[in-house]
């Protein structure tokens, strides 16, 4: 499938359905059915059935989904059956966190370098990930292959996203609060941060009373 045939709506609901089904798994529910389903995602049947007709012909009438089956489509179809390598951009304490989680690996998510433009993180090694100056990224994406790179510096994430474009890297994490933008439509950034998550809060709780 090419990737403008999927709405990012729908992209992001099969996330969820995906994020559902493996808690599901893990409470060791075999079935469920779409109206069950649908309202533990929080989306109505008919939404549900039409963004899992973009995976396949999935479900028995009558009967539900399999959430192992449904799972393993969902994680096929969404490229997490594969192994991914990452690269950091900037030792900031959400790197540093992101660098010791060990959930990344087991999810298929395995980073590979780190870079800092600071000399005293230079040659670090955490959790087994070295730290790189900046300079070196080219010579460490000759190493190594590269797919997708996380940012996390403040005040140099667009110095960082230059660098990664220029070695070829065209799916981006952005966790800094500077949201950044490229026009070539076969680089995909998201742009995420928790002040942007926690404005939308406020404006809720603000405009809710």
């Amino acid at each position: 499938m090419k990737i403008k045939d999927l709405p990012e709506n729908t992209l992001h609901r099969l996330v969820i359905y995906l994020n559902v089904l493996d808690a599901l798994e893990k409470k060791k529910i075999e079935s469920i059915s779409s109206d069950e389903l649908a309202k533990r995602c929080g989306v109505n049947p008919a939404q549900l059935r039409k963004d899992l007709s973009f995976v396949g012909n999935l479900g028995t009438k009558g009967v539900g989904y399999t959430v192992k089956s449904l799972k393993f489509s969902l994680k096929k179809f969404l490229g997490r059956t594969e192994e991914w390598n990452l690269i950091l951009g900037g030792l900031s304490p959400l790197g540093e966190f992101l660098l010791n989680n060990k959930d990344f690996p087991k999810e298929g998510f395995y980073f590979m370098a780190a870079f800092d433009t600071k000399e005293s993180n230079i040659g670090r090694v955490i959790n087994g990930v070295s730290v790189y100056n900046l300079d070196q990224l080219s010579y460490v994406t000759k190493a190594i292959k590269v797919h997708m790179g996380i940012i996390t510096s403040e005040d140099k994430a667009e110095e960082y996203l230059q660098a990664f474009l220029a070695q070829g890297i065209k799916a981006i994490l952005n966790l800094s609060s500077v949201p950044l933008f490229h026009e070539d439509p076969e680089v995909k950034i998201e742009n995420f941060s928790f002040p942007m998550a926690l404005t939308k809060l406020s404006f809720f709780l603000k405009n809710s009373t």
